[in-house]
Formats: C-alpha cells, structure tokens, sequence
C-alpha cells in the first residue's frame, strides 16, 4: 500500500505482490531497470513511468500474475492494472516506428527484408509481417539479427512470399505492399507464463474518473479468455476520457481483443500494432461510444475463438476493428489479416449491454468519419456495414439509414461517405453494404472475388478503381466462380466514374466489370445504373442465366446512364430472359446478356390476405411466359422487371380475392396492360392507395385504353379483369387494388 500522501520511487525490482495499492504515488527511475510482479495493482493516486515529455529509456516489465481461482471484484481483479476514479497511469515508452512496409517483394526463402524506409528497429526485436494473399494465415513472426539503413536481416527464413511492389495500373497507382510492425518495446505489461496455457492473462482497466496515457508499451499475454471486461487495454464505462490515449504500443499474443473503449467517449487510439488475438481487435464496444479517434494503427491475426469462449456470438466472425456507433473517427487503419472481417459497422438500433439507452439510435446516427484505411486479406471482406448486435449479442440484418437527427426519421437523411478504402486480397467480396444513402468513393479495390455489393437504396460506388488481377497474383482465386467488381443489388445503386481494369475470363471462371448479385430472390430497382464507367482490358458486364428458383436472377437488368458501358445513354443490360426482350435489343455475347432500348419498370405484386399467388405465370401480349416462383422463395409475393407499354395476363396458383398490384419507377408515359382472373364482376378497384375514388368500369377495352389508367373492364365471359397500370400526374408508379364486393 502506497497510502495518500506518499510519493515512492522505484529503482529495483520487486518480489512478487500479492497486491499493489496506490493511493499516493509510485514512479519508477528513469536511470534504472526494473520488473514489477504482482496479483493486481489498483491505482486511485498516479502510476508512472516516464512522462509525455521525457519517455522512459531504460527496460521496465509490469507482470499480472494470479488464477481465475483468486479472481476478485472488478476493480481489484486478479491480473488487473486497474485505474480507479482519481487515479492516474502514465506509461511512455520509447519512441519506435511502429509500423511501415516492404520497399521489395521478400520471396519464401528470404533471410532479409527491405523497408520503404529506416527505421530504429535492431537486433533482437520482434517483427511481424502481414500475408499479402488471401490466406491471413501467411502472416509471420520474425526476429531481427541486423539492421542496414531499411533492409533487415531475419534471423529466421521467411515461410511465405510477402509482396512489397508499388503497381501502376491502367494509370493508377496500387498498393499491396505487406505491412511490418514492430512487436518490441522497452515497457511491457505481461500476464504471467502460466497465461498462455490457461488463456489467463492480464489486463489494463480505466474506470470512470480515472486517466490513462499508454505510449510505446508492449501489451503481451494480456486479456482473458472468454471474459467480459477483461481485455488488454480497455476504457470502461468511463464517459468522456478527453485527452486520454493508448498510441504506439503492441498488443500481442492476446486472449480477447485488443483495445477496448466501451461506454466512454473523445479516446484516441493511435498507431498500434494489434496481432494475434482472440476474438474482435480495436473493438467499440456498446454503441453509446462516440467521438473516439481511431487511426493510424495496423491489425492482423484476428483469430476464432473455439466455441464456448466467444464474448459474443459474433467472434465467429472477428473484425479486427469493430465499430458499433458511426459517430466515431477511423482514418488511416489498416486491417491486415482477419479469420472474419477487416472493419465491421455493427450498428445496433440501441446501444446494448452498460450502456443501454433507448434515446440512442446508432444506425440512424450520421458517420463521423471513415477514411484512408486499408483491409487486405480477410476471410470474410473488407468492410461490412450489416448485421448489428441484438441485446442478447447475436447479430441480424440492419440498415445503416443516417438522418439529421437521429432520433426521427423523419429528420432529412444525411449521406454516409466510406473514403478512400484500398481492399485488396478477399476471396469473395471485398465490401458489403446495406441501408442508404451511402457512398464508397475515392476508393481502390483490387484482387478481390467480388469488388463491392450494396443491398441498398440511393447508395453509390464513386470515383473509384476496381481491378480485377494485379501482378501480385502467385495464388488464383479459391474458387471458379465469375469475379467482378461491382454487383446491382435492390436499389437504387450505380457506379459512377468508376475505372475498371483487367477484367478478363479465362478457362477457370468468367469475369467482368459489373454484373449482377449472384442467386438473388429479391425485387431489384430498374434505375440502378452505371455511368461514367472506364474500362481497361475488361469485359463490361456478365450476367449468368437465372437460375428457376431464383426471381430476382430473372429480373436482372441495369441502365446505362451515359453510354460509357454499351455505347448509348439510356439503354438497359438485361439478362438472358425472353419476357424482357423485343425487337429492340441486341445481344452481347460476351456479356451473356443483351442491351435494350425499350423502357422497364418493376412490377410487384402480392394479395391482403396474404394467399399464396406462387407459383404466378406471366405472359406477354405475344405469349411469351415466365414462372415466378416467391420473393425470396416466399410464395406470398413476386417480383419481376417487365417491359413497359405491354399487356401481361396472370395465371395464379389457386384463385386470389384481393390482389394487389404495384408498378414502380415509372415515366409519364408508360402504361402496363394486366389480365386478372376473377371470378365475379361484383369487384372494386381503386388506385394509388386512394379507396375513396373506386375507378369505374369501362364498357369496352377500348374505353379502358383511352381512360389513362382511370378505368377498369370486366369480362364476364372469360372471367378477367382488365386493368391499365399508368401513373398520374407527378408520380412514377401506380398501384392498383381488387376487393371483393
């Protein structure tokens, strides 16, 4: 016990502590080694070691030792450095480059290493050099035995290739050159030896009113497995930390996560080095925690917890940085190898656990920031903006819909701008999105099976690079499925002024450009578009036939704003489908598609009661038909893109009472002819949600084309109903409703 009022100075090492109490000061001498064991060291007065000013040169290691048989309280828990409200840590190790990159490709074999720059690394530090190909497994922990300017002697062969070019493509620049960190400082905090069979370890907890400054310290063996609140470095529930940092350190060989900031606000977390851990790396815990800054730091080696030692459901897929509100900085990131995900917008409706608060709305909350980073070989993607955490910790399907104010959606919406991503090395898809208005811009993506998809509305891929193979290309792709670098998806989606380059198929697996969401069942928007687009040594668009059991393959089509994919503003790419072509389209056959100069729209339609109307035959005025099988396999309801000015008659599965009919991204000048079995004339009709106006009905089909869609005709002979689908003044759809009488 170091009581109030007492100011010690540490200049030998100590025996081991069952306990370290600081109420008053403990600082250790600048001038001296030493080592620190102990069960737990509490701090409600100041622990430090160095200063801001003046960092600690010499070699000071703070061991957490202990059980989880001993394990306490938090706040006086086995194997914490716990800061307490009062209290005050300071940890300034030397300066160290933390991190930077290969300056040359290092080839499976190589014994030295050449850096884009010297650095202050030397013999006896410890490296670790991130996989530049799809497996995150090819990260290796190196030894340094020499340093010559930026190259580096290893003391071991490396096991992998490492890529270390700067590529110029289509006059672009690209870059895939391998991270090195720097594992090594002179300040380190460990768990115990015993920690790593047990899964242990120790960890550093800042509570509310304490004050921490990490710096150039080395985090070894810390976390514990499968424990909440036990992670290496970690804000808890501290509120707003104002000037309060964990920067230039290593967190290594953890057990849970890396850095934690959870329910607190305004902490930085700058140019880490986060490898090999369990479970999410830089992790924003709840959802209340905003106006953090997270940049410059470098992550790999996020790992699976077994089952049974997940903190959350979710660490079977980890993201090395995983943010849970959008009102956070992250800039200049890299996440460089993860089982799971490189960065994960896990945004819950309300912040969870703690920091519960139904005030809260993260995923209508506008996006602070997120620019300059970089995620490249992770299993999973790149970046996802989906599935946010439930109360219980699972995760669903969740829209990112950012509004002015939160708090109402019916506040004006505000655009969400992804910048400056460089996605590299993802076996399927490098980007993930889902909610609107989003953008992905400035961007490079590159190497990837899939360059972006966005189950999304008024949300867009903009001034960007998408390249399907680069030079570093020594291993293909996992899989023979088609690669491209856009895919349509809902919508309203597009690229605009987005260059594509080396698209090419080969004997292996077809490629392209663009192209549509593989084995989709959903409803697709016929404005999703492409405009602006480059193309270098790519085939525009391939789009496979649709598969029987899948209506949104048969839908699939996109305009082409400006000409840039097929060579005429205003035409549409359509898949392989009779019931969308006419006389005016041709057929591209290396897009396995064809391009169209008739207009679309999209036509949905369902009953009130809920019937199942699937299977649904739909023939055109020339008796071409197709068979919708249920959105999303759902008979309820289906979907399809259909030519406008054109008469289709339904054929359901069983009889339906009160169908309904909508008809969407519509010009004033379409109309759609539909022919309805019903069985009685005692029906009615009315449109555009609007009951109290039923339409009237015509005496004749003539009567009905001329009434502007204000009509409907019944034959009673064939038992149909005929309507005329157009919109009204001012609209771009109409719907239309049958109720029994």
């Amino acid at each position: 016990m170091i009581p109030v009022g007492t100011s010690i100075i540490l200049d030998l090492s100590t025996p081991p502590l069952r306990s370290l109490t600081i109420a008053g000061e403990l600082s250790v001498d600048a001038t001296k080694d030493v080592a620190l064991t102990a069960d737990y060291i509490s701090v409600s007065g100041s622990f430090s070691i160095g200063s801001e000013q003046t960092p600690y040169r010499g070699r000071a290691t703070i061991t957490l030792t202990g059980t989880v048989a001993d394990e306490g309280t938090l706040g006086h828990a086995t194997k914490a450095l716990s800061v307490a409200t009062g209290g005050r840590l300071e940890l300034h190790g030397a300066p160290r480059v933390a991190w930077t990159r290969l300056a040359q490709s290092a080839p499976a074999g190589a014994t030295s290493i050449t850096l884009e720059r010297a650095t202050d690394w030397q013999a006896g530090d410890r490296l670790v050099i991130a996989s530049t190909d799809f497996d995150p497994g090819q990260a290796e922990e190196i030894e340094v035995i020499g340093v010559a300017g930026a190259t580096v002697t290893l003391r071991q062969a490396l096991r992998y290739s490492h890529w270390g070019i700067l590529q110029t493509i289509a006059g672009r620049p690209l870059d895939e050159r391998a991270e090195v960190g720097l594992l090594t400082r002179n300040l380190v905090v460990r768990g115990d030896d015993a920690s790593v069979t047990t899964g242990f370890g120790g960890h550093i907890i800042v509570f509310r009113g304490g004050t921490a400054h990490v710096e150039g310290a080395q985090l070894y063996l810390l976390g514990q497995k499968a424990k909440v609140a036990r992670y290496p470095m970690h804000w808890h529930v501290a509120g707003d930390v104002d000037g309060q940092y964990a920067r230039n350190n290593s967190v290594w060989k953890s057990f849970n996560r890396c850095i934690t900031v959870h329910g607190s606000n305004a902490a930085t977390v700058d140019g880490n080095v986060c490898y090999d851990h369990l479970g999410h790396g830089y992790f924003i815990e709840d959802g209340a925690e905003t106006r953090n800054v997270i940049s410059g730091n470098l992550g790999l080696g996020s790992k699976i917890p077994v089952l049974g030692e997940r903190v959350l459901p979710s660490d079977d897929r980890p993201a090395t940085f995983w943010i849970t509100n959008p009102d956070n900085t992250v800039r200049g990131n890299v996440a460089a190898g993860s089982s799971g995900f490189g960065f994960w917008y896990a945004l819950p409706e309300h912040p969870t656990g703690l920091s519960t608060n139904a005030s809260v709305w993260p995923r209508r909350t506008p996006l602070r920031e997120f620019s300059g980073n970089v995620a490249h070989s992770n299993r999973n993607g790149a970046l996802m903006v989906d599935n946010g955490p439930e109360p219980d910790g699972t995760t669903k399907t969740s829209s990112f819909t950012p509004h002015q104010d939160p708090s109402s959606t019916a506040s004006p919406a505000v655009i969400a701008d992804f910048r400056t991503l460089t996605a590299y090395k993802h076996p399927d898809r490098a980007v993930w999105f889902r909610g609107g208005p989003l953008r992905l811009s400035g961007s490079t993506l590159a190497d990837n099976g899939i360059g972006a998809t966005f189950a999304a509305f008024e949300t867009f891929l903009q001034d960007a690079v998408v390249i399907g193979e680069s030079g570093n290309n020594a291993t293909p792709l996992p899989s023979a499925l088609p690669i491209r670098g856009y895919e349509f998806y809902d919508g309203r989606v597009g690229a605009q002024r987005v260059l594509f380059a080396n698209f090419q198929p080969n004997a292996r697996r077809q490629a392209s450009a663009l192209g549509y969401l593989r084995q989709n069942a959903f409803g697709i928007a016929v404005r999703n578009f492409a405009e602006g687009v480059q193309l270098s040594n790519a085939n525009a668009v391939y789009l496979e036939d649709p598969r029987a059991d899948r209506d949104g393959d048969k839908a699939a089509a996109f305009l082409d704003g400006d000409g840039s994919v097929t060579g005429t503003a205003g035409r549409h790419v359509v898949a392989n489908v009779p019931i969308m072509l006419d006389a005016s389209c041709a057929k591209r056959a290396a897009w396995n598609a064809w391009v169209c100069a008739s207009p679309f729209l999209q036509f949905y339609t369902t009953t009130a009661e809920g019937a199942a109307i699937a299977p649904l035959v739909v023939t055109r005025d020339d008796a071409t038909a197709i068979t919708l099988v249920g959105t999303g396999g759902a008979t309820g309801s289906t979907n399809m893109t259909l030519l406008a000015r054109r008469t289709y008659a339904l054929q359901y599965a069983s009889p339906v009472a009160k169908p309904r009919f909508y008809f969407r991204e519509m010009a004033g000048t379409d109309w759609v002819g539909l022919i309805v079995p019903y069985a009685s004339s005692q029906i009615t009709v009315y449109r555009d949600y609007d009951a109290s106006r039923p339409l009237t009905a015509a005496a004749t089909l003539a009567e009905l084309d001329a009434s502007a869609g204000a009509k409907y005709y019944y034959d009673a002979v064939a038992h149909q109903v005929h309507l005329r689908a157009q919109p009204q003044s001012g609209r771009d759809y109409s719907v239309i409703f049958i109720d029994p009488r």
